[in-house]
């Protein structure tokens, strides 16, 4: 037993190392947002963030949309169109913005989800279509 032990220490090692590290990434990936934090949904599909045809590629689960894709102040002073410039995955358009705190006092929900060019990038979730349109000035 202690030879079989002995043997295979290093696997197991490797095995737990390799489970530790990635339970701390996905746990980063649904970092939330707290409230006060400014959000910016840029126009998609030719409507804007107060138009149905703006969510028509985010699911809907129990008429809750999920995954909508926003962009979150780093800081407190960032200014929207700042916010835009940290996205270097497209060309921003026209955009919107609101508050984290309209958002969850909605009964929804923001995380961090970064992306390689867009590191503000985050999720909303938990918000029925009529609630999202009315969020945004």
């Amino acid at each position: 037993m202690n030879a079989f032990i002995e043997a295979h220490k290093y696997l197991a090692a490797a095995i737990l190392f390799a489970a530790l590290c990635a339970g701390s990434v996905s746990s980063a990936h649904a970092e939330d947002v707290a409230k006060g934090v400014l959000i910016v949904r840029g126009d998609a599909h030719g409507a804007s963030p107060n138009e149905k045809d703006n969510y028509k590629n985010e699911t809907v689960n129990d008429n809750l949309l999920e995954g909508v894709s926003v962009l979150c102040a780093s800081k407190g002073n960032q200014t929207a169109a700042a916010l835009v410039l940290t996205d270097t995955t497209r060309t921003w358009g026209g955009y919107m913005s609101s508050n984290t705190t309209t958002v969850i006092n909605l009964g929804g929900k923001v995380v961090k989800n970064a992306q390689p060019g867009n590191p503000n990038h985050c999720l909303i979730n938990g918000l029925t279509l009529g609630q999202i349109k009315g969020i945004w000035h």
